[in-house]
């Protein structure tokens, strides 16, 4: 993880953090809703905050996008967003397994909620997330680092 590092995002980047998003998306979202790109557009453009967004760079190249809310009661994972010709050299692992670090240190768990229809659901319980609710379209996921088994904590 050396080549791979964390910058913050500008509104420079909105570009780049929507078509992240909509290229690791999209598939996703077309098969619970239906993908309207206007619609997306516009509930993209509503919400876009560079100060909540990171881009992923590996080697000087902008690969991706991550999200972490500090909450009160725990780290909210709202985004992780790999391109895909970058995906599966265990960069989401990493980044995933350091935010759990983070947490641990800070005595709190880290939540995120994930498309039932995404694969990534996979990644998530290996590295020790559990699904702790669901709605239609989403699972609702917790690691708690106190509840963590041995040599699963970071």
């Amino acid at each position: 993880m050396n080549d791979v590092s964390l910058r913050a995002a500008t509104d420079a980047d909105y570009d780049f953090v929507y078509n992240v998003q909509k290229t690791t998306m999209w598939e996703y979202v077309e098969q619970v809703w239906g993908w309207d790109e206007d619609a997306q557009q516009m509930r993209f453009r509503g919400r876009f905050d560079p100060a909540k967004n990171q881009i992923v760079v590996m080697e000087g190249t902008d690969i991706g996008v991550f999200a972490a809310e500090h909450r009160k009661d725990d780290i909210f994972l709202a985004k992780i967003y790999i391109l895909p010709q970058y995906q599966g050299r265990g960069i989401g692992t990493r980044l995933i397994e350091s935010l759990l670090k983070e947490a641990s240190e800070a005595g709190k768990p880290v939540a995120l909620r994930v498309l039932k229809v995404n694969p990534a659901r996979r990644l998530y319980e290996r590295l020790g997330f559990e699904a702790v609710g669901e709605d239609e379209a989403f699972f609702m996921m917790r690691y708690d680092a106190m509840r963590a088994t041995p040599g699963q904590e970071f």
